[in-house]
């Protein structure tokens, strides 16, 4: 995803700091920790699972979320990056004239993805963003990357005190509708295939992740009044 008017924000740059912003800056992490973590395995990624450092990368972010994770699940796959590669198309990308069994684009999974498709690139559009070359608006990535852009902007806002109710408010709509929406489904579907360890504890962590995130942003939005 690239802006067509303001610049993205890196991952040096998405680090506003500690204090306030803490636990915003952590969910922005999250999710652009998660987004890459569901592009097709490269052997770099390969060699970061295998060699730990991939777990690492999260125990940078999971004490600052303003709700309790659990540490990323799955271990380290036993089967050869080959292997490794094969079970992600298995499971994501390839398959029979249905398509595979638990496919990537939220589209998919209403009886209407061009309408989708539309709805996200408006919300993409919204806020100054565009696709690159390639990119479909309703991958897991996109809208994982899309999550980490408004949380980053929420972050910016809070140490600049303005306003961030409208991002939060955006953030909860997108989940509602989007990523919230078709996450446990996937994670239903993913169930009945035997995945791999890692797979099965990815998605399971990700599904996870996103009911808390929207349970936090319906008490921030919302806060009971006792």
């Amino acid at each position: 995803m690239a802006p067509t008017h303001n610049q993205p924000p890196s991952d040096k740059a998405a680090q506003p700091g500690v204090g306030a912003a803490g636990p915003t800056v952590a969910r922005s992490q999250a999710y652009i920790f998660l987004g890459r973590t569901f592009a097709f395995p490269t052997q770099a990624f390969f060699d970061d699972v295998t060699g730990g450092r991939w777990q690492e990368q999260s125990t940078g972010f999971l004490p600052q979320l303003p709700f309790p994770m659990p540490p990323l699940g799955g271990g380290p796959p036993t089967v050869s990056r080959d292997d490794f590669q094969a079970e992600y198309n298995r499971l994501f990308e390839v398959g029979a004239m249905s398509g595979p069994p638990c496919p990537l684009f939220g589209g998919l999974y209403d009886r209407d993805r061009m309408r989708v498709m539309e709805e996200l690139i408006r919300f993409y559009n919204y806020f100054g963003l565009g696709l690159t070359q390639g990119q479909l608006p309703d991958h897991i990535t996109v809208e994982l990357e899309f999550m980490h852009y408004l949380t980053y902007k929420e972050a910016e806002a809070q140490q600049n005190g303005g306003g961030q109710e409208s991002y939060q408010r955006a953030q909860k709509d997108f989940l509602d509708r989007h990523l919230g929406k078709w996450v446990p489904v996937l994670h239903q579907k993913l169930a009945k295939c035997q995945p791999l360890p890692f797979f099965d504890g990815l998605v399971t962590w990700t599904a996870d992740f996103l009911g808390r995130d929207r349970q936090y942003l319906k008490s921030v939005l919302s806060p009971s009044p006792f």
